[in-house]
């Protein structure tokens, strides 16, 4: 085991760099496609409203895995979280559940930030991370289902679009 660890390891770095990087081209070839922005938008409460119909995504897709693992809960019959011992499936759900609001955390208040900021033109910029961000989570969830390395993919590609987001807001910010 320990002569596989690092072939390992190379390999999940590999992974994770392909997937970051695919992010990247995702969003910059999507963004170029929604050159124009979201119709409608000339003021600053035009702008939070384009937040709250972003940040609507994350949040069903939060509850979506609140309801799994309540489902998990009740086909495993183990209602007490204290003492009831937790099934694989059940450990996963509330896994992917708690890497999901931590994630969320940092994307929704960024999103934030960037719609606030972003000059006009690249507004579609918000419409194309909250995208990604859905489905670096969908797949984050998916890959945990069928093994914990195979949720990498996902990972990376949250974590690319929360630095992306992050970033750009804060150097808008900077930027006065």
């Amino acid at each position: 085991m320990a002569a596989r660890r690092p072939s390992m390891v190379i390999r999940a770095l590999l992974i994770n760099l392909t997937a970051a990087l695919t992010t990247v081209v995702l969003f910059v070839l999507l963004h170029r496609l929604l050159v124009t922005p979201p119709a409608g938008i000339t003021t600053p409460g035009a702008r939070m409203a384009l937040w709250g119909q972003l940040a609507v995504w994350p949040a069903l897709l939060l509850f979506g895995m609140v309801c799994g693992v309540m489902a998990a809960r009740g086909r495993n019959r183990t209602f007490n979280p204290i003492d009831d011992p937790e099934p694989r499936q059940q450990r996963v759900a509330q896994r992917v559940l708690a890497n999901s609001v931590e994630q969320t955390a940092i994307f929704v208040p960024a999103l934030a930030a960037l719609v606030v900021a972003l000059p006009l033109p690249s507004l579609g910029a918000a419409v194309v991370a909250t995208g990604l961000f859905v489905l670096g989570r969908l797949l984050f969830w998916a890959g945990y289902l069928v093994h914990p390395y195979a949720r990498a993919p996902g990972m990376a590609m949250t974590l690319t679009v929360n630095l992306i987001v992050l970033g750009w807001a804060v150097l808008l910010q900077l930027a006065g």
